[in-house]
């Protein structure tokens, strides 16, 4: 009797299936698929690449360029899996010189949405039109079209609903696509890029051979002019070029390191380190801006190592770090003897240093007038010190003519209407510094030590919540201080606008990435708000400023500014300071920790002190 022989559980995908597979790995969101397009124009040798998103390129993506174009053979094949024109044998692999070659990226990105290629040869009198909705091809037609290649992705993930709910809103992906074409201008300043979203044109950066006229173009021309020129190094299969910024210009996100390996963006750690070594080290949460540039080998790295091509492996690691070390350090030190390897080109307009913002009112140190600390009294003759101005590029605003302040709702208090210390508290008397960093005193029940910067801390943090309860003191600022943007953090920079608001900061937006600061809470420097509000929103990208369930949403911003506002502060152990500091902490509702679980106060009792001397 024979048995019914069970079907095979193992079994082929069909094409499209295995297509959007592939897609989960190629097509993560928008950016991808432009990162994907740009590439090809770029391999075919376009010397002037347009690209145009709508509604962050979940609409459209179009990806128009003036490159070799295709034959009607051609445009069918590279919607096929797995078709290149780039690879052709094992060799070829293991010596990659372009930047896409897969063969994935087209059909990939077909199946996942409607697509359309248009393309022509420079010989040929008519063009080719195919068009794959899902990865159902139609049969090519002919189109009448420029030399070149222009690429239609429409409605994407239409057919995979899963993967559309993932992705975020649309000023969200259209900043990654921005942040995406933004890098392959800059690793291609040979080429004209332009970038339009939704009808506007967000730059058109001109073909040119400068690479700091690149950078100005796209980041502004105040950051290009402080840029020092790496002295080329040459390594064993490696040569290193590119610019960076003087250690003191470096910033505290890393928004502005750009590195490039045979004109492929990438990230890796080894490059990462061996900048910050040749730096000799850095401050944590500091970083340098920098524009690196590798030229290695292509038999000598491995770019096929990660889906979307951000990470790649080198044969002999080992001389890529010696090479970019040696070309870090020798910049340094060329700079610090004041023989860089070039200035800025004199073609370049040179802009007249700008004018320090004004204070309306003067800019005190609140922050220890309101701990109850003597605020420091400036010497006679000498002018109060502005804060450090913040101009935008003109590449990126067109100046314009200083707002006329507004008075403010509540002023800052004054330096005449200072309150007084506050009275020590009973029953302790300090005895002295320890350290330089602490302040001991004896009480009723023994010795406490105290940490005048976690004092700082928990007595800001609670001084800023009661701020959303009752309208913050604030200090107007006669002339706007400008705070430039990452594209990819505006959105969260708008969510953010009606938190900090509660703490006294009075920001609206100037132009499309900067950020204007109108006033500041009055418990914070001028000079410092800057750096507080670029770090406030770095982190609140990054995901760093989540709110648990059941606290306040303003809560982690204000544990963060009194963070930084305390630890920016010199800690004053004079006696008098040092009992004000213990009074006005102790009046705290939670005195004895920091937000964030720190103490601030550490006991040490008669019966410890007995113990320790074995007298009990």
């Amino acid at each position: 009797m024979e048995t019914e022989q069970e079907a095979p559980r193992i079994h082929r995908m069909d094409d499209v299936l295995a297509s959007q597979v592939a897609a989960g790995e190629v097509v993560e969101r928008p950016a991808s698929v432009v990162k994907e397009l740009v590439e090809n124009s770029i391999d075919a040798g376009a010397r002037c690449v347009r690209v145009e998103v709508r509604r962050g390129g979940i609409s459209l993506i179009k990806v128009s360029d003036d490159g070799c174009g295709m034959s009607r053979q051609d445009a069918l094949l590279c919607l096929e899996r797995h078709a290149t024109s780039k690879l052709l044998c094992y060799d070829d692999l293991c010596a990659v010189s372009q930047l896409g070659f897969r063969g994935e990226a087209l059909p990939s990105i077909a199946s996942v949405a409607h697509l359309r290629i248009t393309t022509r040869r420079p010989q040929d009198v008519e063009g080719t039109m195919v068009a794959c909705d899902g990865g159902e091809m139609a049969p090519p037609v002919s189109a009448g079209c420029a030399p070149g290649t222009v690429i239609e992705v429409s409605n994407l993930f239409f057919n995979t609903p899963v993967r559309r709910r993932f992705l975020k809103g649309d000023d969200t992906e259209a900043a990654h696509a921005e942040h995406q074409t933004l890098l392959h201008a800059l690793a291609f300043p040979t080429i004209r890029f332009i970038l339009q979203r939704d009808g506007r044109t967000v730059f058109d950066t001109p073909a040119t051979g400068d690479l700091r006229s690149r950078i100005a173009d796209l980041l502004g021309r105040e950051l290009a002019a402080s840029l020092m020129r790496i002295r080329p190094t040459i390594g064993p299969g490696v040569r290193v070029s590119g610019y960076l910024a003087p250690p003191g210009e470096a910033k505290r996100t890393r928004r502005l390191q750009f590195v490039f390996l045979n004109g492929r963006p990438i990230e890796d750690k080894l490059v990462s380190r061996a900048v910050r070594d040749g730096y000799g080290g850095m401050p944590a949460g500091v970083h340098p801006a920098l524009f690196l540039y590798l030229e290695v080998d292509p038999g000598l790295v491995d770019v096929n190592v990660h889906p979307a091509k951000r990470e790649v492996r080198f044969r002999r690691p080992g001389d890529v770090v010696t090479a970019v070390l040696d070309a870090v350090t020798a910049t340094l030190a060329g700079h610090a003897r004041g023989t860089e390897e070039d200035a800025p080109p004199h073609s370049e307009p040179q802009e007249p240093p700008p004018a320090p913002p004004l204070v309306l009112k003067p800019v005190l140190q609140p922050v220890q007038g309101s701990l109850g600390l003597p605020a420091a009294k400036p010497s006679a003759g000498t002018a109060s010190p502005a804060p450090r101005p913040t101009t935008p590029s003109p590449a990126v605003l067109p100046p314009t003519p200083a707002p006329t302040a507004e008075p403010a709702a509540s002023s800052p208090t004054r330096a005449e209407e200072t309150p007084a210390p506050l009275p020590p508290p009973p029953g302790f008397s300090f005895l002295g510094p320890v350290g330089g960093e602490f302040a001991l005193f004896e009480g009723r029940e023994g010795l406490v030590f105290l940490n005048p910067q976690a004092a700082r801390e928990r007595i800001l943090f609670e001084q800023l919540m009661r701020c959303r309860k009752q309208s913050p003191a604030v200090q107007d600022l006669l002339l706007p201080l400008l705070l430039e943007l990452d594209p990819r953090e505006l959105p969260t920079a708008r969510e953010m606008l009606p938190t900090l608001s509660q703490a006294g900061f009075r920001l609206s937006f100037f132009g499309r990435t900067t950020l204007r600061i109108e006033s500041l809470p009055a418990l914070l420097s001028a000079a410092d708000a800057e750096a507080l509000l670029t770090d406030l929103i770095h982190s609140a990208a990054r995901g760093e400023l989540r709110t648990n369930r059941g606290l306040h949403p303003f809560e982690p911003y204000a544990r963060r500014l009194a963070q930084r506002t305390a630890s920016r502060e010199t800690p004053d152990l004079t006696p008098s300071a040092a009992l004000s500091l213990l009074a006005a902490l102790l009046r705290c509702e939670i005195p004895y920790c920091t937000p964030s679980g720190k103490p601030t106060l550490v006991p040490l009792t008669s019966t410890e002190l007995q113990r320790k001397f074995r007298l009990c």
